[in-house]
């Protein structure tokens, strides 16, 4: 064989000896990058596997229903789609209730919140579709919201009715017979007085501040809180009112004039 031939056969064996080191690192790196790769991404699916926990409770809930039983500072409400509700308080839990009362309760400097028959504008007498007596808060009677106000402001045509007429909240300036006079305050501190006329079909209540004490088996319950991790609900306020037959309707209205 000649010398040129063997020098061509030795370069032949080179280039494949290189190509073939080559082939096999970029398969090397190419299994490497993969193998990191799915260890990446196992790694990230157990951090985060591990670091998920219960989403805490925000925003306000309520429970309303039946009080079925009563165990310390906790008890169960059967809800109006008979499903159950834990509910828990405190100390610091406000609780009032809602009683049935008479046209007799309703006394010059008593605080009210009047629910007219029809919506009218603010100032001009109405007739009294309910009329509730309220706790002062900070020895004065709550008011109504400011868009209260707006009372006096008609409707645009064709603009759906409000489904009740906006409420009447203020201090009893007189009663006498089947009138009622109210003086309320808006925002700006300006006086209203409006008259009140109650009739047979007049209904009553009185919203009372009470202990908890007075939450017992048997009575109805709105309570406001939040829920915790559990469901339970973390009452800050309680108010309860009378079962009818056994049952509570939806609205905290007892029936009747009462006594």
């Amino acid at each position: 064989m000649s010398a040129s031939s063997e020098m061509s056969r030795v370069s032949r064996v080179a280039v494949f000896a290189v190509a073939g080191a080559a082939a096999l690192s970029i398969a090397s790196c190419h299994s490497s990058n993969k193998s990191s790769s799915t260890s990446t991404s196992t790694s990230a699916s157990t951090s985060v596997s591990t670091t998920t926990s219960p989403v805490a409770a925000t925003g306000e809930a309520k429970v309303k229903g039946l009080i079925a039983s009563v165990a310390g500072n906790s008890f169960q409400v059967t809800k109006h789609d008979n499903s159950n509700a834990t509910v828990d308080f405190t100390g610091t839990t406000k609780v009032t209730e809602l009683e049935p009362a008479a046209l007799t309760d309703v006394a010059a400097g008593s605080c009210v919140k009047v629910r007219p028959t029809q919506e009218v504008p603010a100032g001009q007498p109405v007739t009294a579709a309910s009329v509730r007596v309220v706790p002062a808060v900070n020895g004065a009677c709550p008011q109504g919201k400011p868009s209260a106000e707006s009372s006096t402001t008609t409707a645009p045509s064709g603009a759906p009715s409000p489904a009740k007429p906006r409420a009447i909240r203020g201090s009893v300036v007189s009663a006498s017979g089947n009138t009622v006079k109210i003086t309320s305050t808006n925002t700006a501190g300006n006086a209203t007085q409006t008259t009140v006329t109650v009739d047979d079909k007049t209904k009553y209540t009185k919203l009372s501040s009470a202990t908890s004490d007075a939450i017992t088996q048997g009575k109805c319950v709105k309570a406001l809180g939040t829920n915790d991790s559990s469901g339970a609900l973390q009452a800050t306020a309680v108010r309860l009112y009378p079962a009818v037959d056994g049952k509570c309707g939806e609205a905290e209205q007892p029936h009747g004039q009462g006594s």
